[in-house]
């Protein structure tokens, strides 16, 4: 979950970033298209894609954490998309006089301005990469590897229970998103709240 995060949220905010600053014909079209894959749901091409990894070797967890990079970057994208446009571009020109590259205007200027939204792509991809249980379903097939919701599928039998099991498994479920909303949530309460005063 924490590789998937990390990575969507570098990737989809340096890609939103540059197409809505070069604002051309082919920046639109790749725009259009993260949008558009956005309207495919995945169960409409789970059997071919699961199909086409294995045939690349890219089952488990490398497979996974690229999948869920693939399918989180194009909702975040279209969401930072539509923050960058909320930043000037004078703030690009500044740095570029002042001699930064392109690199150097990102991550020293560009990215700290993205914090409010990048905290809200990483909220909404942590719960549902946290909680998925389909793509790890197709996907991982070896016992070592599985996720706590995939793992606490089988405490569950066709003629026993494991409630005991099942019941460590909820807990330790909770944890981490109890541990996450602990150290997050000054900022979900202020990006929550952040258009409603004026």
């Amino acid at each position: 979950t924490v590789i998937s995060i990390v990575f969507i949220v570098l990737f989809a905010s340096m890609a939103a970033w540059m197409l809505q600053r070069t604002n051309s014909k082919i920046s639109n079209m790749i725009l259009f298209i993260f949008i558009s894959s956005m309207l495919v749901t995945f169960q409409s091409i789970m059997l071919p894609l699961i199909n086409i990894m294995g045939k690349l070797n890219l089952l488990n967890v490398p497979g996974i954490i690229f999948m869920y990079i693939g399918f989180g970057s194009a909702s975040a994208i279209f969401l930072y998309h539509g923050f960058v446009k909320s930043i000037p571009k004078e703030l690009d020109e500044a740095a570029l006089i002042d001699g930064c590259s392109k690199w150097q205007t990102f991550r020293y200027i560009i990215f700290p301005l993205l914090k409010p939204i990048s905290i809200t792509v990483a909220i909404l991809n942590t719960v549902w990469i946290w909680n998925d249980f389909l793509l790890p379903s197709l996907v991982i097939n070896q016992a070592g590897t599985r996720t706590i919701p995939l793992s606490m599928f089988f405490f569950f039998g066709q003629y026993t229970k494991q409630w005991d099991l099942a019941l460590a498994g909820l807990v330790l479920t909770i944890i981490p998103v109890l541990i996450f909303y602990f150290f997050a949530q000054k900022h979900i309460i202020k990006s929550v709240t952040v258009g409603s005063i004026k």
